[in-house]
């Protein structure tokens, strides 16, 4: 089975997660319950996957055994983390959502958007893997974004949401394709 029919199965059971793992069936996360589905897949087949995903970034895969990038796989755009496991090559995959995250769309309360009103400051967003924290970040750049005439630079690992210019100039960099690797000055 190919990536990108996997991905499609995900958005057809509404997945918000695709995980895969050598020897084992596909796991999809709906409504955060995982979910089992197919057959188990082939050691070999999922490192197929993953020199095609990562293509020239294979060498460097093979050497730091794991590798983060985001693309579009089937018409679905996706946060991809690709591991070295036990088992051999493994897959984390979050689908991505290709509507632009604004406080509204996410049902974020209004009042949200004065943490980026101040020209100073910092705001942090934690939380739990899965609860939200690209999607608010994205979601107050886009408050930005609409509403002041300002320079946005981000630094992301990788670039989730692609973010349109409107009143505001944006600049998106991923790290290790638009900046240096975190591991390049070790």
């Amino acid at each position: 089975m190919s990536l990108a029919s996997l991905l499609a199965t995900a958005r057809e059971l509404g997945a918000s997660d695709l995980h895969l793992e050598g020897g084992l069936p596909a796991v999809f996360r709906v409504r955060g319950t995982l979910r089992t589905h197919g057959e188990p897949q082939p050691p070999a087949a999922l490192t197929a996957m993953a020199r095609e995903v990562l293509g020239d970034d294979w060498a460097a895969f093979v050497e730091r055994g794991s590798a983060d990038l985001s693309r579009v796989v089937g018409g679905q755009r996706c946060r991809i983390n690709v591991l070295r496991t036990s088992r051999g090559v493994g897959f984390a995959i979050r689908l991505l959502s290709s509507s632009q995250a604004t406080l509204r769309s996410l049902n974020l309360h209004p009042d949200l958007a004065r943490l980026v009103r101040p020209t100073h400051g910092l705001v942090l967003v934690c939380g739990p893997t899965g609860a939200g924290k690209t999607s608010t970040l994205a979601a107050l750049l886009q408050e930005v974004n609409l509403h002041e005439p300002r320079h946005i630079i981000t630094i992301e690992a990788p670039v989730e949401y692609s973010l349109t210019p409107r009143k505001s100039f944006i600049r998106q960099r991923e790290v290790g394709r638009d900046t240096p690797d975190r591991k390049s000055h070790v």
